[in-house]
């Protein structure tokens, strides 16, 4: 240890230390560290700049990744918005159907369930249908996979055209769109949650071999909906006419059409322009005319529609059509749309009518549901048959062609309307009124076929006679002198039955009698008195039947069981119908979505002079049919009050300024007398220092395109008596007048509300509204078409500028003017949103990416 401590001195004192030209000089090792600094340094450098490239790379591939992805996105986006379209679809059948099925007069028939339950139920169920029916797998998928349980990747497929863009090489990239491996193209379907596609596959390689993957499911949700609460309001800004004194079409070389919502009330039978308006007729097609009626909502009619020889009248597919009835002669029908009619469809005696009826076709009237309903007060004073719904033809040469119906309803059958035949007097004996109208078995049927209710001639009696070997002859019918000299004194002193041989078999009847085949047992047989316009009547004897489901089943044991009648039956009906194209077309009952006849249906094929007939399938109708047809007659009366389809949603009181008040259920009332206040209008015109006489011409102004407006006076005088402020209105005579309007006027006219008549002269084209108390007249080749926006310009325009004039022109003027034709608030204000985001209800589940 001692040693070592030396040694240790030894060092520090400087002994045995090297040379300072060696070891002493450290400038070599600064050197070193310095280089070894350097290095250090640009190594660090060279692993910043490696891992910024790297990160460049990394990021670089990571964008073109994501390309890749949101390219195979982009081919599922344009899969989504193409499934948005058919979700609109189905959604806008789906809503239509049921505001159609359940509108605002249905009656609750699920207990406590409400009208707006209803509806979605039947949305829902509705939509699902529809969209499933869009979507499911066709015969023309390549997979294989059809049918309801699958959807059709062809059809997913069409809406990409990510591949067909310019962008697209399809040389170095490609895209595939299928179902992931060991799948299929599964679709299920649920009310509450929609519709779900499943394992849907979309693959994108672009041109590095760089690929995306998108595995997922598509959920088409059922769209929330808002249905409207029923307005007491019209749509009235999408009418185009309210003719209160009715429409008629003068002929002509040229064709006049109706484009809009219209509603026609009676033509006045008195009128000494016209000739042979018989019935209520509220659209008149004098001889020549035609008429279309295309793209509106409803056309209204309080009459009938009469066509006159060699007239057309055309009611398009997109109109609902209600009416008492159409009658025809010589003439051509079609009725392509939805038809609702209380009445029948009669084609007169002539030659060569055309009558076609297709989509929906609703003859809802009955006695039954006529006199319970809410007319039942006008209806009550109406015989049987003109309460009757059916389908008659009496005319030769006509075709009938029902072979496009898709849902029938005939409530009534065809009677032998005898209470219309003119009777007669002679003798002394008066038979004017003794006529009674006799019900037959058929819903559509031929006058023909009326002779299967004759009664046959040998089932009548002399009074000298007490059996059938009578050697006295008698006929059916009978001249009046026979049945005079005859009859008329055993019935006088016996009554039916001492001319009748009640007990005869008759070989027709299947060898019955005439107690036996369900005649009326206290009135078998009934008379009808008939005048030839000559210097003697006839006498026809008809058996009487009752109850409906009797006449049905006698004629159906009589025609259809009995190949001797039936031959000659057919014969009878070949009168009607001899050429090849002629007859009664009617599609099989099990190919259409609704049959509902109370009567028969009677068919012929003029080619093969055939004929059939169909029988009825409900002669006793149910309490839930029964009703409906009901509601079909409210609805009626309620659209003749007012456009609107609820009954419950007529006011009963509505009062205006000066307390004059009105009942809009009342049946005296009209549409037009329910939209318009005749005595406010009245009273304005003649406040404005602009009027001419009894008219107001308005032009809304530069800023509304000089559009104008015209408000007249025109028809006869109006009273109101006792008025607290305008004794002028005591007695205020109108100008009497019709209103021409020519091309000129109507280039810029929108809107005409007038006390009178309006002419449309001929070849003119109106565009707005016109609505008149009196008759609208449609010369040769004049049209009318519904201008909403326009419409609704100047009548915007009519009440900025001039004060009260919404109140002047129509009853609860001020809620038009905050406009009806569409909702764009909210719930809280009383109106609903008309827009739906369809986006979002398609959504992804179970996303996968690689």
């Amino acid at each position: 240890m001692k040693n070592t401590k030396q040694r240790w001195r030894k060092l520090n004192s400087g002994q045995n230390r090297p040379s300072r030209g060696f070891c002493s000089d450290d400038r070599g090792f600064s050197l070193f560290t310095v280089m070894i600094a350097v290095s250090f340094i640009g190594i660090l450098g060279m692993l910043l700049l490696y891992i910024a490239l790297a990160n460049f790379q990394m990021k670089t591939t990571n964008l073109r990744g994501k390309d890749s992805f949101y390219t195979a996105e982009r081919a599922l986006e344009e899969i989504r918005i193409g499934l948005q379209e058919d979700v609109g679809n189905a959604m806008s059948k789906a809503y239509l159907t049921t505001m159609e099925t359940y509108d605002e007069n249905t009656q609750e028939l699920s207990g406590d369930a409400s009208l707006d339950e209803l509806r979605q139920s039947s949305f829902r169920e509705l939509f699902i249908k529809e969209l499933a029916k869009t979507l499911q797998g066709t015969a023309e998928d390549e997979n294989g996979y059809q049918g309801e349980e699958y959807y059709s990747m062809k059809k997913l497929r069409g809406y990409v055209d990510l591949d067909d863009s310019a962008d697209f090489d399809g040389s170095s990239e490609s895209l595939v769109i299928t179902n992931a491996s060991g799948t299929q193209p599964r679709m299920e379907k649920s009310v509450s949650s929609g519709v779900l596609l499943k394992n849907l596959k979309v693959i994108y390689v672009d041109e590095k071999g760089r690929a995306s993957v998108i595995e997922t499911d598509i959920r088409l949700g059922v769209p929330k909906t808002q249905y409207p609460t029923p307005s007491t309001l019209p749509d009235l800004m999408n009418m185009i006419v309210v003719a209160d004194g009715g429409i008629i079409c003068e002929g002509g070389a040229g064709s006049n059409s109706i484009q809009g919502s219209i509603y026609a009330g009676n033509i006045d039978k008195n009128d000494s322009a016209l000739t042979n308006i018989l019935t209520d007729t509220s659209i008149l097609l004098e001889n020549n005319a035609s008429l279309l009626v295309s793209n509106g909502d409803k056309l209204v009619c309080e009459g009938e529609i009469r066509v006159s020889n060699g007239g057309t009248f055309n009611c398009a597919r997109e109109v609902t059509l209600w009416a008492q009835g159409v009658t025809l002669a010589s003439a051509n029908v079609s009725l392509l749309g939805k038809t609702y009619l209380s009445d029948d469809v009669t084609v007169e005696a002539g030659t060569g009518s055309n009558v076609k009826i297709s989509g929906e076709y609703y003859g809802y009237g009955s006695p039954t549901s006529a006199k319970n309903s809410n007319n039942r007060t006008k209806f009550d004073q109406w015989t049987d048959t003109a309460l009757s719904s059916a389908i008659v033809v009496n005319g030769k040469n006509t075709t009938l062609d029902l072979s496009g119906v898709i849902k029938m309803m005939l409530a009534g059958r065809n009677y032998v309307g005898s209470t219309k035949v003119n009777g007669f007097s002679l003798g002394g004996n008066e038979y004017n009124n003794l006529n009674n109208d006799v019900m037959t078995g058929e819903s559509i049927t031929v006058k023909g076929a009326q002779v299967a209710y004759l009664l046959p001639a040998k089932l009548l009696k002399a009074p000298d006679s007490e059996s059938t070997d009578s050697d006295t002859e008698l006929h059916n019918p009978m001249d009046y002198n026979e049945y005079l000299a005859e009859l008329a004194a055993a019935e006088q002193n016996g009554g039916l039955s001492a001319i009748l041989n009640m007990n005869t078999p008759v070989e027709e009847w299947g060898g019955k009698n005439l107690s036996q085949i369900g005649v009326d047992s206290a009135k078998p047989v009934t008379k009808v008195f008939y005048n030839n316009q000559s210097d003697k009547g006839y006498v026809y004897f008809y058996l009487n039947f009752t109850e409906p489901q009797a006449a049905s089943a006698f004629m159906t044991e009589y025609y259809q069981n009995n190949p001797a009648v039936k031959e000659n039956m057919d014969k009878y009906l070949s009168f009607y119908f001899p050429q090849n194209n002629n007859g009664i077309k009617i599609n099989d009952t099990d190919s259409m979505l609704r049959y509902v006849t109370n009567g028969n249906v009677l068919t012929y094929d003029g080619e093969t002079e055939k004929g059939e007939l169909k029988t009825a399938t409900d002669t006793t109708a149910s309490s839930e049919l029964t009703q409906e047809q009901i509601n079909y007659q409210n609805m009626w009366y309620t659209l003749n009050r007012k456009m609107i389809g609820s009954y419950d949603l007529l006011k009963t009181e509505v009062t205006d300024s000066d307390g004059v008040t009105h009942n809009e259920t009342d049946a005296a009332r009209s549409v037009y007398d329910n939209l318009v206040n005749v005595k406010e209008l009245v009273r304005f015109i003649k406040s404005q220092p602009e009027s001419t006489g009894l008219r107001y011409d308005f032009n809304a102004g530069a800023d509304n395109d000089n559009l104008t407006a015209i408000l007249y006076h025109n028809g006869e005088s109006v009273s109101y008596q006792n008025l607290p402020t305008d004794t002028e209105m005591t007695n205020a005579s109108g100008a009497n007048t019709e209103l021409v309007i020519n091309s000129d006027d109507a280039s810029r006219l929108r809107l005409v509300v007038c006390t009178g008549d309006v002419r449309i002269k001929s070849s003119v084209h109106f565009q707005g509204i016109i609505m008149a108390k009196g008759k609208i007249t449609l010369e040769d080749g004049a049209s009318l078409t519904s201008a909403p926006l326009e419409a609704a310009k100047v009548f915007q325009a009519l009440n900025s500028q001039v004060s009260d004039s919404s109140k002047a022109l129509f009853w609860e003027g001020d809620r038009y003017v905050l406009g009806n034709t569409t909702a764009t608030e909210d719930t809280t204000s009383g109106k609903i949103s008309d827009t739906y985001d369809i986006s979002q209800s398609i959504v992804y589940e179970n996303w996968k990416k690689r």
